[in-house]
């Protein structure tokens, strides 16, 4: 009994800063990072352009969630302290790197190693974008269920997996080069499994850390979070894509009919926005005594 009288002494609160609009742009930057990504490895120009599309319509979201949108460039300001101010160097450098591969890419030309250094600064650029959210969340000592090293990983494995998704819905009206569906099948069925190990291990991480924490993990599994949490994120999202994918993804003789990697890919968006719903809503302050 004593050794829980601290959980009554201040209640927890949720956190409130961060809304809608914050989440959406989590999910809509992290896809469209990760979707740069994948089309950068196969050189698909096309995809590119749309990946950063979709990064730049996340930003507009986050934009949007600023109290004096005009004061944006404050946000560069901290790049030696702040997570959120890398990102935004991040996000500038991945539009900007990213659009010259576009054009490079486009036009078939080939500046020799300059090509080389300009596709590997835009990776490196989606990558840190895939990312830095992870890190804004895991120095949060105040909110426990943040406080992770799994957090970074988590955000980079769900990013890749958002973008390989929207450019299987995507394949149908992008020009050539054509998409190998059943090879991106394959690598989404490693990422789902990837994804389900780490939210688990977070978990179980996270139930024997601070009150605060235990009690995140109570609303996501117990509380008013659970349908959403274990029918939508690890039901929907994770588990049924695993279910009907693996009966013939390894047959040698398996061929994609996109309306099934379509519904896959669907059911895998769904459950990745509402991880990062759930993961900000589920943020709690722990007690103060």
């Amino acid at each position: 009994m004593s050794a829980h009288l601290d959980e009554f002494l201040i209640d927890v609160k949720q956190q409130k800063e961060w809304g809608l609009l914050v989440i959406t742009y989590l999910f809509l930057g992290g896809a469209g990072a990760g979707l740069f990504l994948v089309s950068l490895y196969m050189a698909h120009p096309w995809a590119e352009t749309f990946g950063l599309l979709v990064l730049i319509l996340g930003t507009f979201f986050l934009m949007l969630d600023l109290g004096r949108p005009e004061r944006f460039w404050r946000a560069f300001s901290r790049a030696r302290s702040s997570w959120i101010s890398r990102g935004c160097y991040g996000i500038t450098a991945l539009v900007l790197l990213g659009g010259v591969n576009v054009f490079v890419d486009f036009t078939a030309r080939d500046w020799g190693m300059l090509t080389t250094v300009l596709r590997v600064g835009a990776a490196a650029a989606a990558v840190a974008v895939m990312i830095y959210t992870g890190f804004v969340l895991s120095p949060s000592a105040a909110i426990p269920f943040w406080n992770s090293t799994f957090f970074p990983i988590i955000f980079f494995a769900y990013s890749l997996l958002a973008g390989i998704d929207l450019l299987i819905l995507a394949s149908p009206i992008l020009p050539p080069p054509a998409i190998d569906l059943a090879q991106l099948e394959k690598i989404q069925f490693g990422l789902v499994l990837l994804c389900l190990l780490l939210v688990m291990s977070h978990l179980s991480v996270m139930s024997g850390s601070a009150v605060a924490a235990r009690q995140s993990i109570q609303l996501l599994t117990r509380g008013k979070w659970a349908v959403l949490f274990i029918g939508g994120v690890i039901g929907i999202g994770l588990v049924i894509p695993l279910l009907l994918a693996s009966p013939v993804l390894w047959q040698a003789s398996f061929q994609t009919v996109f309306a099934v990697t379509a519904l896959l890919a669907l059911l895998r968006l769904f459950g990745d926005y509402l991880f990062r719903f759930l993961v900000i809503r589920a943020g709690l302050y722990d007690p103060l005594l």
